[in-house]
């Protein structure tokens, strides 16, 4: 990329040369043929009058060239006319990136991006008239400010209050009856959830955004999310396959089951496993292929906020 500019630069001073030479020689071959005429102006000797006509040519050719350039080039009219604009812009946003740099260097996060500021949730029953989706959606905004600006101000965490956007009944009212929330609502109950916006640091404004969410069924209960094959041996542990098993392979399938990132990790594996843990340490340790495979406990909507499972451990036949 830094060759490709170099280059663009040199062919741009490369041509700016070529042009300059050509506007002379134009200048030039104008102001000889007016001399060879011994032509006048104002009473003016045909020297001097010669030597006028060749420098106002080639101020007239670059002036036509650079309008032409102006009008067919919107970089070259904000090089023109905005070159002041986006150098205070450039200033100001190297500040802005210093500032931020400090702060992320300097300062814990205490809120992070995406996460859940707001422990309750509204919820939109299916097939709600848009007037009342439009009630709970500003009910549970309020909620949500009179929680957070009460919450998150406090010494720990020591942010700024909450400043309501200027354009927020817009904002909520396509939240309410926007094209996305109509098909959510169309098929499902519909979820409220109030998350940040940004990481935030001490001293920050809060920042957060409501997110819909369709609260459809994801697992039924005794369906199988992720399974893991382990060939048996000597040093195969039960416990890290199931570690793996709980920890990676199960999330990443919530997470393509569409469940939210917040609720996804909240794995809670049933006290009994099926066979039992001391059972399924010595089966692995054996001969053979096993298949180790978390299914649901329950049905697991997104309301369930976390992927209760049950476990168990089975041979491969033989073929």
């Amino acid at each position: 990329m830094q060759i490709v500019s170099l280059l663009r630069g040199i062919g741009i001073v490369v041509f700016i040369a070529v042009l300059a030479g050509v506007i002379a020689y134009i200048g030039d071959r104008v102001g000889h043929q007016v001399g060879r005429k011994r032509l006048t102006i104002f009473n003016i000797r045909p020297r001097y009058t010669s030597t006028i006509i060749a420098v106002g040519t080639g101020m007239l050719i670059a002036l036509f060239i650079t309008l032409i350039a102006i009008f067919a080039s919107n970089q070259v009219q904000t090089a023109f006319f905005h070159l002041s604009e986006i150098n205070a812009e450039i200033a100001s946003a190297q500040a802005r990136a210093r500032d931020l740099e400090q702060k992320v260097t300097g300062s814990p996060v205490v809120v992070n991006l995406d996460s859940i500021m707001v422990p309750s949730v509204g919820r939109v029953p299916i097939n709600y008239p848009s007037g009342l989706r439009a009630d709970i959606v500003r009910q549970f905004y309020d909620q949500t400010v009179a929680y957070v600006n009460q919450t998150y101000t406090r010494p720990g965490y020591g942010l700024k209050r909450f400043v309501p956007p200027q354009n927020l009944s817009s904002i909520l009212d396509s939240l309410a009856n926007g094209p996305k929330m109509q098909a959510f609502d169309s098929q499902n109950d519909v979820l409220l959830l109030a998350t940040a916006s940004q990481n935030l640091y001490p001293g920050d404004q809060i920042h957060f955004q409501i997110n819909a969410v369709p609260d459809r069924l994801l697992v039924s209960s005794g369906q199988p999310i992720a399974t893991l094959v382990i060939p048996a041996g000597k040093n195969v542990s039960a416990d890290l396959a199931l570690v793996e098993l709980l920890g990676t392979y199960v999330p990443r399938e919530m997470l393509r089951r569409q469940m939210l990132p917040n609720f996804a990790g909240r794995v809670q594996p049933q006290q009994k496993t099926f066979p039992s843990l001391p059972e399924m340490r010595r089966m692995l340790v054996g001969n053979g292929t096993y298949v180790m495979t978390a299914f649901a406990a329950t049905d697991i909507y997104q309301h369930t906020f976390s992927v209760p499972v049950v476990v168990a451990l089975a041979k491969v036949p033989p073929r």
